[in-house]
């Protein structure tokens, strides 16, 4: 009898225990607010989309009235808000530090921290960013506050392991396909920058979930640069047993082919036929070429008239301004041509873009190094063969589909110093340089080359890129600097002799001047200016070339062969340079008045179908094209095919110089080298 009565007072108090709860009176529910507070927020919050002015004075106006109410962190955050949506920055920034100073238990607080990290990356402060984020709970966040928070933490990140760690949440919690894709194709990128150190950091943080198998193909591609197959094909299988993205398959079957194709052949010094022996050998036929060719150039912008002249080269090649006999009618080769601005993003883009039309068997383009380079990642996930034309070979080295055919400067410098060393009989060498990237850059290639053939560097100066006046450098080099007393004495008297000699009879003044040629110091040795060497070697434009050698005859540094990089090629280099530059041999990376029939017929046709002279830049992209056209035209229809075929190529006579593909991509390739001779530029290779 008593069970029941005891019950209902059990029941009783319960209720009044949650009735208290739900009114705040009792601690351990959440607290409500009371029906003024509520009344006044909802008042407030009623007007942000129709009047935000008067939400925001109304907002104000319940903070005052309910500074620890309830509803104040909401109040206090949409302050923050409406500031951040008009564009008020420090407002918003003001207004939501304020919110989680004041209320720090608020349960709003993990959204307004990334509300705070947002506007402080956007205001280039990715430190107070950071901070913001490292105390949010980011899993009470909604799904798309969570991509958000990841990609404030992924640029924010100075660290690249930090920055790839916040990508790989990001991508967990991604929905959109597209833009996952987007992600795998950055996380491509930033992997393909880590050094040793950062990848084994990486390796270690990001366990077995993507993107550890890029990292195990990153650390093959150590493993293969220093030819070390074992350690390749242990990482490559690392990367089998972890999972994969489609592009990180493509990836893993590439890179295995890679190492295959290392192990089966040298990658450096081929052998690349001369061009007397290429013009000998049957031209490839491109007349029944049947496909698609994307072209991806800076079209726009900065190096629009660069991207021009390639793909003018491209468009010959094609056939799209009728067929000659030697290349394909317009009907039977299809370009899809895409502009990038010069900008990386829209060369990957345009490059995914392309990849994605079945038809397209290979892609030709960029230019640029920083366009190439992201787009041959994009190319390489989309295992589409790409033909760059860059000059920097670290595009093509690591990826099986990517080919690069630009002339390399270390091939233009072993042209050079085979030239001088085998037909002039040059050992001793000189180095006169601009002290910028360039020149140093040719100075180290030519140096190593001529100690690698057993000749000697014996006198190297060099000048401020800006320079017009070369006066110290060539006394340096023909040895002006450390002089003695002694030989500063007999110098001077050597001027007054000469002086004088400017106003005697002309027999007198030969005479005199022969006897100051002969002056030497007490002890017979011979004053400056000394050429000890055979040929000098100025890595310069030609704009350069006709400032200093003139001033190389005035310092009496005379006698030396003069040697230059493609940079001297220019009908001016002789009209200004006349006796100057008598002798000299330079290479081109194309050569418009060869003999070599081909190329002459590419200048004839350039200039009737543009009516301009064709460059290098034309020259290279044309011979790019064809590399595809002529696997077009032997049946290889497939991007594989074409791939392989591009591989395959040896002793192609190119109009940019001959060339053979090296089976890491670079085109191995022999440059024009030219000659002053009897006054004219003229081929000597």
């Amino acid at each position: 009898m008593l069970r029941a009565p005891l019950m209902r007072a059990i029941a009783g108090v319960w209720l009044v225990a949650f009735a208290l709860a739900c009114a705040g009176g009792l601690g351990g529910g959440r607290p409500v607010a009371s029906e003024p507070e509520r009344r006044a927020y909802q008042a407030a919050v009623s007007q942000i989309q129709s009047n935000p002015d008067a939400a925001e004075t109304q907002l104000q106006t319940f903070l005052q009235s309910f500074p620890d109410g309830v509803l104040a962190p909401k109040a206090s955050a949409r302050l923050g808000t409406l500031a951040r949506k008009r564009g008020a920055t420090d407002l918003a920034l003001k207004r939501y530090y304020q919110t989680i100073e004041r209320y720090p238990g608020a349960e709003d607080n993990d959204l307004v921290r990334l509300r705070i990290a947002q506007l402080e990356i956007a205001r280039g402060n990715p430190e107070a960013a950071e901070k913001a984020l490292g105390r949010a709970r980011l899993s009470r966040l909604s799904s798309a506050n969570k991509r958000a928070a990841y990609r404030v933490l992924a640029d924010a990140a100075t660290d690249p392991v930090a920055r790839l760690r916040a990508l790989a949440r990001l991508r967990v919690v991604e929905t959109d396909d597209a833009a996952v894709a987007a992600l795998d194709a950055e996380i491509d990128a930033l992997i393909a920058g880590l050094d040793e150190a950062d990848l084994d950091r990486a390796a270690d943080q990001m366990g077995d979930e993507i993107p550890a198998a890029r990292l195990a193909l990153r650390r093959a591609d150590f493993a293969l640069d220093l030819a070390d197959y074992e350690a390749a094909e242990a990482a490559l299988d690392r990367a089998a047993s972890l999972p994969r993205t489609p592009a990180t398959e493509r990836a893993l079957e590439n890179a295995r082919r890679r190492v295959a194709l290392h192990r089966n052949g040298p990658v450096l010094g081929m052998q690349v036929p001369t061009f007397e022996e290429a013009a000998r050998s049957a031209q490839p036929a491109t007349e029944n070429a049947v496909g698609t060719l994307g072209v991806v150039l800076p079209l726009s912008g900065s190096f629009a008239r660069f991207g021009s002249a390639s793909l003018e080269g491209i468009l010959l090649a094609a056939g799209i301004f009728g067929g000659d006999g030697a290349t394909p009618s317009p009907s039977q080769v299809r370009l899809l041509v895409r502009d990038t601005g010069g900008q990386p993003d829209r060369a990957a883009e345009a490059v995914r873009e392309l990849a994605a039309d079945p038809t397209v068997t290979a892609i030709v383009g960029p230019l640029l190094k920083d366009e190439c380079e992201l787009a041959a990642m994009a190319a390489e996930a989309a295992g589409v063969p790409l033909i760059a034309l860059t000059g920097h070979t670290d595009v093509a080295t690591q990826r099986l589909g990517v080919f690069r055919v630009r002339t390399r400067p270390e091939e233009e410098t072993r042209e050079l110093v085979d030239r001088a060393m085998s037909e002039f009989d040059a050992q001793r060498f000189a180095i006169l340089y601009p002290r910028d990237a360039y020149g140093r850059g040719l100075r180290g290639l030519f140096w190593d080359e001529v100690e690698d053939r057993g000749g000697h560097i014996v006198a190297v100066a060099s000048y401020d890129p800006d320079a017009t006046d070369f006066a110290d450098p060539i006394r340096h080099l023909v040895g002006y600097t450390m002089l003695s007393n002694e030989q500063k004495a007999k110098i001077a008297e050597r001027k007054e002799m000469r002086d004088q000699a400017r106003r005697l009879p002309p027999e007198e003044a030969l005479a005199l001047r022969e006897e100051a040629k002969a002056l030497t110091t007490d002890d017979g040795e011979p004053l400056p200016p000394i050429v000890d060497f055979d040929a000098l070697f100025i890595p310069e434009s030609h704009e350069k070339v006709v400032l200093i050698a003139p001033q190389l005859a005035f310092h009496e540094a005379t006698g030396a062969r003069l040697l230059g990089a493609s940079g001297w090629y220019d009908p001016e280099l002789v009209r200004i340079g006349r006796d100057h530059v008598a002798g000299a041999i330079f290479t081109a990376q194309y050569y418009g008045e060869s003999p070599l029939p081909y190329v002459r017929d590419f200048d004839r046709r350039y200039h009737e179908a543009f009516a301009e002279e064709p460059d290098d830049l034309g020259a290279q992209a044309f011979d790019a094209a064809n590399l595809v056209i002529v696997q077009l035209a032997r049946g290889r229809a497939t991007r594989d095919a074409v791939r392989d075929g591009l591989l395959a190529t040896r002793g192609y006579p190119g109009v940019s110089g001959v060339l053979s593909m090296g089976v890491d991509g670079n085109a191995h390739k022999r440059p024009f080298l030219l000659g002053v001779v009897d006054g004219k530029i003229r081929q000597i290779n």
